[in-house]
Formats: C-alpha cells, sequence, structure tokens
C-alpha cells in the first residue's frame, strides 16, 4: 500500500547522508501511484511550495507565477488549456535558463519543467527513456524532474555538488511524502493554495530623457534617406498624404515603411539596398543616443512621419513593449538586450522590472 510505501521511504531520507530521496524511490512511487493526473498535481504541489518560501522571503513575484497559477487552475479545476500553458512556457523557457544562479532562478526552471510535465503527461517521471535505476546527478537539467529542481531550490543547494543544508533538504523531502500521501488519498483538493495573480501595479513614471538624435549633424543623412524614399513612393504613386517609417530593434530588427492615402495605408516597395541604408542610418542613432546617455536606456523603436511637403517628426519608444510587434516578446531577446544597453533602474518600466527580477544589471 502507498501508506506503507511512505513510511518506508521516509525511513530512507533519514538514513540518506544528503537528506535526499533517491530518484528510484520517486519513480516508484508514482508508478504505483499510477494516475497521471495526480501524478501532475503532485508535481503542480512542489512547485507551490517553493513558490511559497520564496513569496514569504522575497517578497516579489516573478512573471513565471502566472504560468504557476495556470496549471494549478488546470489540474484541479480543468479550466484552461494545455496548450495556453504550454505557449507560455514555451514563451519563457530562454529566460528562465539563461539564468540559473538563485533559489528564485531555480523556481522558475522547476515551472518550467511543470509546463512540460503538464502538457506530456508527467514522462518526465513516468515513462524515462532508457531508465535504469539512475539517480538524479545522472541527468542534465533538462531532464530533471520538478520534485528535484525543487528540493534544490527549497535547500538552496544541489545535494551532488555541494554536501551543505542538509536538514533543509531532509525537510522538503518529508514534507513532499506526506503531501504525496495527502494527494494520493484526496485527489480534488489543493494540498497548498496560492494566490491569483494581483491586481497590475501602478506604472513607473520614467523620467524625462534628455538623449537627441539632432547633435550628430545628422538631419542631412536622415534627409537623404527620406528623398529616396519619397522618389521610390512616387515611382508607385503622386497621390500621397504622408509616409510613415517604423523601425524595431530588439536584438533582431524590423522596418516598416508605408504610403498613406487618407484611410488606406500601402506598404512602400524599395530595393533592399534602400532599406539596408535607412536601417544603417538609424542604427547609427540608436548607437549614439545611447552613448549620450546610458543610463536613460536604449529606444526600441522610432517612429518617422514625413509630410508631404517633406518635413518630418521623429519619435522614439524606450519603455511601451505593447507597441511593440509580438514578434518581440521574446523575455530572452528582452533581457539580452538589456545586458547589452543596460539603463538605470528609475528610467526602466514595471514589465521590466518584473522581467530583470534579481538579476544584477542595472547601471548605478
Amino acid at each position: 500500500m502507498i501508506q506503507d510505501q511512505i513510511i518506508k521511504l521516509k525511513e530512507v531520507v533519514n538514513q540518506n547522508s544528503m537528506g535526499h530521496l533517491p530518484l528510484s524511490y520517486r519513480v516508484d512511487l508514482m508508478k504505483q501511484i499510477g494516475n497521471t493526473l495526480v501524478v501532475q498535481k503532485i508535481l503542480c504541489e512542489c512547485c507551490k511550495k517553493v513558490y511559497l518560501l520564496c513569496e514569504k522571503m522575497n517578497g516579489e513575484k516573478t512573471p513565471l507565477h502566472n504560468i504557476l497559477f495556470d496549471a494549478d487552475k488546470y489540474l484541479y479545476k480543468g479550466k484552461g488549456n494545455v496548450e495556453s500553458i504550454f505557449s507560455l512556457v514555451e514563451k519563457w523557457r530562454n529566460y528562465a535558463e539563461q539564468s540559473i544562479d538563485s533559489s528564485e532562478d531555480m523556481e522558475n526552471w522547476a515551472i518550467i519543467a511543470l509546463g512540460y510535465a503538464t502538457r506530456y503527461d508527467a514522462a518526465s517521471i513516468l515513462a524515462i527513456e532508457d531508465y535504469n535505476g539512475e539517480d538524479d546527478n545522472a541527468f542534465d537539467l533538462e531532464s530533471w524532474n520538478v520534485d528535484f529542481i525543487c528540493s534544490i531550490a527549497y535547500s538552496d543547494s544541489n545535494p551532488f555538488l555541494e554536501i551543505r543544508n542538509i536538514e533543509k533538504r531532509k525537510e522538503y523531502w518529508l514534507w513532499y511524502l506526506d503531501m504525496v500521501l495527502a494527494v494520493y488519498e484526496n485527489p480534488d483538493k489543493p494540498y497548498l493554495k496560492i494566490k491569483a495573480p494581483g491586481k497590475i501595479a501602478l506604472p513607473v513614471i520614467i523620467p524625462e530623457r534628455t538623449q537627441t538624435w539632432q547633435v550628430f549633424n545628422t538631419s542631412k543623412q536622415l534627409e537623404q534617406r527620406i528623398d529616396t524614399l519619397i522618389q521610390e513612393v512616387g515611382k508607385q504613386t503622386t497621390n500621397w498624404d504622408k509616409i510613415t517609417i517604423e523601425y524595431t530593434i530588439i536584438l533582431g530588427c524590423k522596418l516598416d515603411t508605408f504610403y498613406h492615402r487618407q484611410d488606406a495605408n500601402h506598404e512602400i516597395c524599395s530595393s533592399r539596398t534602400i532599406r539596408d541604408s535607412i536601417m544603417d542610418t538609424l542604427n547609427d542613432f540608436h548607437e549614439k543616443m545611447y552613448l549620450q546617455n546610458p543610463k536613460e536606456g536604449a529606444w526600441m523603436q522610432c517612429f518617422i512621419t514625413v509630410n508631404k511637403d517633406r518635413t518630418y517628426n521623429i519619435q522614439f519608444n524606450y519603455d511601451d513593449i505593447a507597441s511593440v510587434s509580438d514578434i518581440f516578446h521574446r523575455p530572452d531577446w528582452l533581457v539580452g538586450v538589456f545586458e547589452d544597453y543596460p539603463r538605470s533602474k528609475e528610467y526602466t518600466p514595471q514589465w521590466y522590472r518584473d522581467m530583470i527580477g534579481k538579476r544584477k544589471l542595472y547601471l548605478s
């Protein structure tokens, strides 16, 4: 019976020199339980245990906590769907994998692993390929199970790399066994409860920036690009009201050029050479403006509107992620940009602060 097995496994934990519960015992236990959904709930409870600990210690949430809440709601209440959860997991995976140096980082990785276990029927523990009783240290990070990842987060140490915090690790695994029994006996009742994501925080008021593109004697260069674009539009039509240029640079880059007539927008057909010259000019703006005052950060988007009389205005977007195309909404890219162009915290919007977390990337 499961109850008898739990008693034996507690003795295994107490006698283990590392305070560890080896993987082979956990695999056998989950296979005895045999119900995939129950096993997934057990893994979810492991994540909630560490989440509640980190919340208590740090008083902060990470962007991945929404994934945990959605997974918990899906597993226990059948609300939502696994594909939407998994799409978030795929979006945040590289971000979570970028830096795994702290308990919070390890907790994030556990949530990613939970997403995979939810999507793929807990195969990571119920169907380990060619498994012959090895312990967790026989596998790499990407193959670790949620329960083991959470033990590292809870004890702030990997038992196979550093023999410390043994009592904390033992505490986790003894809790784990009590939780497994409770979920097995009453699978419809969550063992731990987590709160729904809180209200959106008030936006951070960003100080006025001093960066400008007009101090480099670059007006002539830009006007040359605009003249070339007007000539290209002239090959398509003479009946236009304005031209717009939108350039996004977040590791990758994207250039959109349109001419507008009344309420209709038309893409400007131009050669690769012309497009490259525009992007080179704007990349030059991007670099030189950042170097003027790095603490203000680097802009993500540049918007240029050209009027019929050839006058123009330029606007830059440093902070509004909502206006950026979804193809750039990759947390790993956005953190990568921050590493390349760090800014001070006062010039960092809340969504970016949440993403940066405790990474030491801000300019002082």
